[in-house]
């Protein structure tokens, strides 16, 4: 099990990342997400958690999927979704 949680796939690379980005973010423009009611903070804990969401469907994916090549595939797919998620959602809310 504790090699399961240990063995690198692209999509645990790729989220790693981008909850770094996220806490970086939210570290560097505190006062800004904490200004007007911090509904900025909870807009980063929402994204916080859809984080730790996609690490726990690579989990899953590492123990049905055997094949490294097929489980990497299926993550680059679901990191390209996931990216281009973001982004519309990022630009939907004024972050240009």
């Amino acid at each position: 099990m504790l090699k399961k949680i240990t063995q690198w796939t692209f999509l645990k690379g790729y989220l790693i990342v981008y909850l770094t980005c996220c806490l970086i973010f939210t570290i560097i423009m505190w006062d800004t997400l904490s200004n007007a009611e911090g509904w900025g903070v909870v807009y980063m804990v929402g994204l916080f958690i859809i984080g730790i969401f996609g690490l726990l469907i690579d989990f899953i994916l590492t123990l049905i999927i055997k094949n490294k090549k097929i489980l990497n595939g299926i993550g680059i797919f679901i990191a390209i979704g996931f990216s281009i998620m973001l982004f519309i959602e990022l630009k939907n809310n004024g972050f240009n």
